[in-house]
């Protein structure tokens, strides 16, 4: 079963509509403000951003492009407040909001190129907007505290941004461990019991797909003659070799103790018997060597195709009853619907 919800791409498009509708709340209302204290052409710029801001909600595929279209449009507009000075020579402080907007955007390394390109862009639109005519700043203490305080903030923003990754990495990290382990047969690395009934849930194992019930023959006596250790290594040997044998898209699980499971996939139905022959055969031409014992394992499986209307647990248990026919007909060999016995 394959993950196809990604919560980091949510998150990001969940912040992005957050950040757009606050955007164009604000943009709107220091609009109207701006055109009743006669700044028009101010106005003007932020009724543009209203709908650049505005594009997430009439726009669904194109998030990541609308992110850096929303931030570039914000770059401009906080250049067009230094050089004009926005609504009474406050519009530069509008830059503080710039920096945490654009390492969530952009990330740590592209945001930090990013936000250093505008601050040398802002710093020189600082120094020569009196020489320019356009807006005349009362002494170079208001610029020189703006850069200053948009710097720390930068760098403080940078630094959340590191590390922010740094545990989100590790975070995800533990938490794929921890979700493999919940679906993951400690000793066979097969899936477990509880992930493969979850997995038979999906479209593919309905009706025409194959439940094979497999048991290892005589294991109680590998046990009790070599030892735990060896029934371990029969186990793990017995897994390798469903997994080699199996279809990509089959379900191979660890059932319990020395039982597993394996659905064929309904696209490949016409292979199952085949496929049980194969392990039977595998097992049969390679031998477990472990501790100076050559071990030949056998199989016992019971079959079933599950038809139309039939649930899990039927087609589990006519499995299990076929597996039983195996055993009791001899061991080493397959059962299928038709009570024919391959040895």
């Amino acid at each position: 079963m394959k993950d196809t919800f990604n919560a980091a791409d949510a998150d990001k498009a969940h912040f992005l509509r957050v950040f757009a509708a606050i955007g164009a709340c604000t943009s709107l209302i220091m609009a109207i403000n701006s055109y009743l204290d006669g700044y028009l052409l101010l106005s003007l710029l932020l009724a543009s951003a209203v709908v650049v801001f505005a594009l997430p909600f009439v726009i669904k595929k194109h998030d990541a492009f609308i992110s850096v279209l929303m931030l570039y449009s914000l770059y401009a507009l906080m250049s067009y407040l230094v050089v004009s000075g926005g609504s009474h020579g406050t519009g530069p402080l509008w830059l503080f909001i710039v920096s945490p907007v654009t390492f969530f955007i952009r990330g740590l390394k592209q945001g930090a190129v990013d936000l250093i390109l505008l601050g040398a862009v802002v710093l020189l639109l600082f120094v020569f907007t009196p020489n320019l005519g356009l807006y005349q700043y009362e002494n170079y203490h208001f610029p020189a505290r703006v850069m200053l305080c948009f710097a720390i903030l930068c760098v403080l923003a940078g630094f959340y941004e590191y590390y922010r990754n740094k545990y989100s990495r590790a975070l995800m990290q533990q938490l794929q461990i921890n979700e493999r382990l919940a679906r993951t047969d400690a000793m066979t690395e097969l899936s477990n019991r509880r992930y493969a009934l979850e997995c038979l849930t999906q479209s593919g194992f309905g009706a025409g797909a194959v439940y094979m019930l497999l048991d290892a023959d005589n294991f109680k006596q590998i046990n009790d003659g070599y030892g735990h250790q060896v029934g371990d290594q029969v186990l793990r040997f017995i897994a390798t070799t469903l997994k080699e044998q199996a279809g990509p898209d089959d379900i191979v699980a660890r059932w319990g103790g020395e039982e597993f499971l394996l659905v064929v996939h309904n696209t490949a139905a016409r292979s199952a018997k085949r496929v049980a022959a194969q392990i039977m055969q595998h097992l049969q031409d390679n031998a477990l060597h472990t501790e100076g014992h050559s071990l030949h394992m056998t199989l016992s499986i019971g079959a079933h195709q599950r038809q139309v209307g039939e649930s899990i647990d039927h087609c589990l248990n006519i499995a299990d009853k076929r597996l039983y026919l195996a055993k009791s007909n001899g061991k080493n060999r397959v059962v299928f619907d038709d009570d024919v016995a391959i040895d």
